[in-house]
């Protein structure tokens, strides 16, 4: 892990769901509960019977409290009777089972409780339809065979039920010690079930020496003893004296075990951890959704699987955010995340921001179909998802337009890092930027930058170098200068993209915005720009590479971004003006755009830098015409389809081989010796020897055609 989450030795495993069983494994500081049901049970009077019940929803602790109580009245001379019901299935086995366990029981104690057996047996017996006798025998060890349990049955229709339980009472009040009845697990019986051990221990209560301790859900139990429009909370009330709410967990506490539960889960998974935003996490988001030690346990088995899956492409903190909402607030988890959470990675205007009351009703409208506590909501909107339109951070919060930050620390509040979450798949623009974050990592060394991004595929240049650019302003004195001259490198590997609509930006342009935004950064951060291109221009391996940074860094109109002072500029352009002219003619084959290169002083007033003669090798002059062949777009508006016509830069060719004449003369020598792929070129060359022009602006919106 990246900052480890604070780690400290526990017993317990947070991985299986099982009740702890002695005190040294107490984590939740349950001993004083404990300690106040075994005082009860110790200062009670029992000759009348007792009932008593500790109550909590499922997982929250009940059957190691009872654990904890039967280790504490082991060896306290009390005998203890586990009766756990979920066990057994059937009204008869549920009679069999309680009675069964008892005798097993006062068995064990020897022969100064037979008289009490005998009486608790013949009483179960009569309490048990007949159809169940061959299975009670067994009470009686399996010494009466069926045909004498039929006999004594038949003999104990003679006896009342009042007088069998009289007789069960006067045995057990002769004996000196208590039998503690635990009873565990009654809320997972079904409501007849329910129903039939609540009857059982009404008709045993008040046996004499007798402590029932009850272990339920009030809620699930108060459900399933409701009948006839008679509340189960009159009838529970009637037959449990003492019903004891588990206590909760002390945040403190809770808050420590999660900590350690997560950092369990996550000791082998390498995970990025924001400490500031796991802070915010834990405590206003991932604890109060917790309720029980079970939710402690779900929840690190949900997030070591998830940051597994997702290795260190999402933030930790947001997976323990978004698997506590997907756990414990299901219904929001769907609601704001993975259905109509709208797409929040552009930068937020101040024009934009909603007011508090906008706020609230988005907040209230959100609530409205999804009933959860609106403080954690509140919460996961704030810390975890700040671009969602559910939430207003308000004019002057850091959370204002830091797509790229988000992005950076794979915070899920970037629509590409949350879909990575909700598909567990990586999208290829984050694929993109993890090799951008590693080739950031290398820009104070030329050598394995340059080696890194050789490595890279040309159809993957383009997302790569953008995402370069998310990273202006923390780039080292020595990075800006080694990205900058990397970038321009490799310019010309870059596809162009053919099925780009007319308003889509081209390459070359998105390569230059990332210079300018790495550049413009340094800048602000104090950094001397002249003195970094001063480092660049000797370093780059072409002229289209310079020209590329001198029209970006300069005053010209509409490309110049004034990053370097006019004088600098100029100084730039004429010693490019000089070099261009100095040029051996055949350079011009290893240039990006050759023709470009050539005309490039007209930009600022001056003439072009050479003319080409028409007997200068064909590869020259091939490289030339190829770097004039552009393309007029055309396309309706509400149209996918994108009308492209092929064009030369004529005028251009023109002024580089001075007349029409000598572009002949050129041509008829390319026709005579064709390059491999050429035919639409001479095409295009022969259609404006013959005076074909393409259409002005005017003329292709009036274009019906």
């Amino acid at each position: 892990m990246t900052d480890q989450l604070k780690k400290a030795p526990s017993a317990i495993s947070y991985f299986a769901d099982n009740p702890i069983s002695t005190a040294s494994e107490d984590l939740l500081q349950r001993s004083k509960f404990v300690e106040r049901i075994v005082r009860e049970i110790d200062m009670i009077d029992a000759s009348q019977g007792y009932v008593m019940a500790v109550m909590g929803q499922w997982g929250s602790g009940k059957t190691s409290v009872l654990n904890l109580v039967k280790e504490r009245l082991s060896n306290s001379g009390t005998i203890l009777v586990e009766y756990n019901p979920w066990l057994l299935s059937g009204v008869e086995e549920l009679v069999d089972g309680l009675f069964r366990e008892i005798n097993a029981k006062l068995n064990k104690k020897g022969v100064k409780y037979r008289a009490a057996i005998d009486r608790i047996i013949d009483y179960g017996e009569m309490l048990t339809p007949l159809t169940s006798v061959p299975v009670v025998g067994a009470w009686a060890n399996g010494v009466l065979m069926p045909f004498q349990v039929m006999a004594k049955h038949r003999n104990l229709r003679t006896t009342s039920v009042v007088e069998q339980k009289e007789q069960v009472a006067e045995a057990l009040a002769n004996i000196d010690s208590s039998i503690v009845v635990i009873v565990d697990d009654i809320d997972r019986l079904d409501k007849v079930e329910v129903r039939e051990i609540f009857k059982l221990v009404r008709l045993t209560a008040n046996f004499p020496n007798v402590i029932y301790l009850l272990s339920f859900d009030r809620i699930r139990v108060e459900n399933a003893l409701t009948e006839d429009g008679v509340p189960g909370r009159a009838y529970l009330e009637k037959i449990v004296q003492n019903g004891l709410e588990l206590p909760m967990i002390p945040r403190k506490v809770l808050t420590r075990e999660v900590a350690q539960a997560l950092d369990s889960a996550l000791e082998q998974v390498n995970v990025r951890l924001d400490r500031e935003v796991w802070d915010n996490t834990l405590l206003n988001i991932v604890v109060p959704a917790i309720k029980n030690m079970r939710d402690v346990r779900r929840l690190a088995m949900a997030v070591r699987s998830t940051a597994v899956a997702l290795t260190d492409s999402v933030e930790v903190s947001d997976i323990i955010a978004l698997e506590s909402m997907r756990l414990f607030l299901p219904d929001a988890f769907w609601y704001l995340v993975a259905y109509q959470l709208p797409e929040g990675n552009s930068k937020i205007n101040a024009d934009e921001i909603r007011s508090k009351d906008e706020k609230e009703i988005n907040i209230s409208q959100a609530l409205s179909n999804v009933p959860q506590d609106e403080a954690i909501i509140d919460a996961f909107l704030r810390i975890t998802l700040p671009t969602s339109s559910y939430y207003d951070p308000g004019m002057f919060s850091a959370d204002i337009g830091r797509p790229d930050e988000y992005l950076r620390k794979r915070r899920v509040a970037y629509s590409e890092v949350r879909k990575v979450y909700l598909e567990q798949l990586l999208p290829d623009q984050l694929i993109a930027f993890a090799n951008a974050e590693r080739i950031y990592q290398l820009t104070d060394d030329s050598a394995a930058l340059a080696h890194e991004l050789n490595a890279i595929a040309d159809d993957e240049l383009e997302d790569i170098i953008s995402d370069l650019g998310r990273f202006a302003g923390k780039y080292s004195k020595v990075g800006v200068v080694n990205v900058i001259v990397a970038i321009l490198g490799v310019m010309t590997r870059l596809p162009r993209h053919d099925d780009r609509s007319v308003c889509m930006p081209g390459v070359r342009y998105n390569v230059n915005y990332v210079i300018n935004e790495i550049l413009e950064q340094y800048r602000r951060n104090g950094g001397a720009v002249e003195a970094a291109v001063n480092a660049i221009i000797p370093q780059l391996q072409s002229l289209s590479a310079r020209l590329e940074l001198i029209l970006l860094v300069g005053h010209l109109p509409d490309v110049g971004r004034r990053l370097v002072s006019s004088s600098y500029a100029q100084q730039l352009q004429e010693q490019y003006e000089q070099d261009a002219a100095a040029m051996p003619i055949e350079q011009l084959v290893h240039e990006d755009k050759p023709l470009r290169v050539l005309i490039a002083p007209v930009y600022w007033g001056n003439r072009i830098a050479q003319t080409i003669d028409a007997t200068a090798p064909l590869s020259i002059h091939y490289a030339v015409f190829k770097s004039a062949v552009s393309e007029n777009r055309r396309q309706a508006f509400g149209s996918a389809t994108v009308h492209r016509t092929p064009v030369l830069a004529w005028g251009e060719l023109c002024g580089v081989y001075s007349d029409e004449s000598t572009i002949a003369q050129v041509y008829k020598r390319m026709c005579d010796d064709p390059a491999p792929d050429s035919a639409e070129l001479l095409e295009l060359i022969k259609k404006y020897l013959d005076g074909w022009r393409p259409k002005n602006v005017i003329e292709m919106l009036n274009d019906t055609e």
